[in-house]
């Protein structure tokens, strides 16, 4: 099975710094243009499923994609960490209010105030890729579109990993992830720069 793993473009709030979170600031020009870029390179692949996030950033990024329009599932449980009443804070301001929240994935169980916390957001995502995945067929080959931690957390339930293993290393707005997924096989796993898509 082929499974590719879609960051949204940019949005607002990624262009202003902003913690974000599960809040659904829309696509920015610069966005909704990488959205244009990366769906002339995706509907060249034949999807038998399509799923994306609930949040408008993510839902318009595949947009473009009006061939498949029918087919898009629209999942709730593919959203960004509710990060509560701190989504509306820089990144920078967030950090050196409690360095903890730069990398979440040591304290998982530090609760964003309102919000969820970092534990509760990968169970949640992971939880609807072991429902969902069941019913892929081997020959399959599927898109999933979401936000930073819904990528970071389905690569971490395909390498097999523990929580303190969450994958860090930066995943650019409309960067792939490319998994092949073969029964009794390791998982292997290439990540697509938008940048390195030909225009």
């Amino acid at each position: 099975m082929e499974l590719y793993l879609l960051r949204h473009g940019a949005s607002t709030a990624n262009e202003r710094r902003l913690v974000c979170g599960a809040e659904d600031f829309p696509l920015s020009q610069t966005g909704l243009a990488q959205a244009a870029r990366v769906c002339r390179h995706l509907e060249q692949i034949p999807f038998t499923r399509i799923f994306t996030s609930s949040l408008s950033r993510a839902r318009n990024t595949v947009a473009p994609l009006v061939k498949e329009a029918d087919r898009i599932r629209v999942e709730q449980e593919l959203v960004e960490l509710n990060t509560g009443s701190y989504s509306h804070l820089t990144l920078d301001v967030l950090w050196e209010r409690d360095p903890r929240y730069q990398r979440p994935w040591l304290q998982p169980d530090l609760r964003y105030p309102g919000g969820e916390c970092f534990s509760e957001m990968v169970s949640r995502i992971t939880g609807w890729y072991d429902r969902e995945s069941r019913n892929w067929e081997p020959d399959e080959t599927v898109l999933i579109v979401g936000h930073e931690g819904t990528l970071r957390s389905i690569l971490l339930r395909l390498l097999g990993g523990e929580l303190s293993a969450y994958p860090d290393f930066p995943i650019g707005n409309c960067d792939l992830l490319h998994a092949t997924i073969v029964p009794g096989h390791t998982v292997t796993y290439r990540h697509i720069p938008l940048t390195s898509l030909a225009d």
